[in-house]
């Protein structure tokens, strides 16, 4: 019979091995990340001729210049107002139709459910760029070309979708038994919804709602193709239009507007940072 030994050291790699591969992938995968986003940050406070002719990463001297330029273009509020607006609608409108449609699909037993659930992948399976020609020869003969009501309508269909196959999977792990218990007690189907469903899939409703939160925000296929006027420009938007127009010459103010354009959604996501990252595990378990 052959004896196999170990030494300290086997022992110790055979231990420490996995968890050491997996924390240097997770660093290089964070380093990969993080560092042409800690760079733009930097850049945006250095003097444009800093940035290329100085070594270091860090500026010599800390400047606000980029931002004040960013902040004093004539169509800025214009076009941080037109973000917010479109993406407060394209965020609450599909978030109560997901809610209505995700009960449906979790309660209600009716025929082709599961096909109609499946179509409902049919607007997030289709390329967006597929779509560009159509949706401009439609929105054209509809007159809405140029218009909140365009914008509208193509990120709340983009949205539907999304929030409503989160939603489903949060709907129908509830029991049932406590929904009968509601009825039981008095209340209809909006009241079971509203005072049962509801705050039972929280989580649920805040993750939906922060993912249709972040693709309207940072949509822009649809508005380049669907907008061309200045004054209906979205950040994204004036964002590609400021790199076209400036073929990045000026790196700091560039630097300065996108991290201007991701500020508001980077800030609602640290807010929240912990709610979502439950509500997705806890999503995929229930699941």
């Amino acid at each position: 019979m052959r004896v196999q030994e170990s030494g300290p050291m086997a022992l110790l790699f055979q231990r420490l091995g996995p968890k050491v591969l997996i924390w240097f992938t997770l660093t290089f995968l964070v380093i990969w990340t993080a560092t042409p986003i800690i760079w733009a940050i930097l850049s945006s406070f250095k003097d444009p001729l800093e940035i290329y002719e100085s070594k270091s990463l860090l500026p010599e001297v800390w400047r606000l210049d980029a931002y004040r330029k960013v902040l004093s273009m004539p169509g800025f509020g214009t076009w941080l107002m037109n973000s917010i607006i479109v993406t407060v609608v394209a965020t609450i409108v599909p978030l109560i139709l997901a809610i209505l449609a995700a009960y449906g699909f979790a309660r209600y037993a009716f025929k082709f459910r599961h096909v109609l659930l499946l179509l409902y992948l049919i607007p997030r399976i289709i390329p967006r760029v597929s779509l560009i020609v159509p949706l401009n020869d439609l929105m054209s003969d509809l007159g809405l070309i140029n218009t909140y009501s365009v914008l509208f309508i193509t990120y709340i269909a983009s949205a539907v979708p999304l929030a409503t196959w989160i939603l489903v999977g949060f709907f129908g792990s509830i029991p049932k038994e406590i929904e009968e218990s509601a009825t039981l007690d008095g209340a209809n189907m909006w009241n079971r919804l509203r005072h049962v469903m509801l705050p039972m899939a929280w989580p649920g409703v805040v993750t939906a709602a922060v993912l249709c939160l972040r693709e309207a925000w940072n949509e822009f296929s649809f508005v380049l193709a669907l907008v061309n006027q200045t004054d209906m420009r979205t950040l994204p938007y004036q964002l590609y239009m400021l790199k076209d127009s400036m073929g990045i010459q000026d790196y700091a103010v560039y630097n300065a507007f996108t991290i201007l354009t991701v500020l508001p959604l980077l800030l609602v996501y640290l807010l929240l940072e912990r709610k979502v990252v439950d509500s997705i595990v806890s999503g995929a378990v229930k699941s």
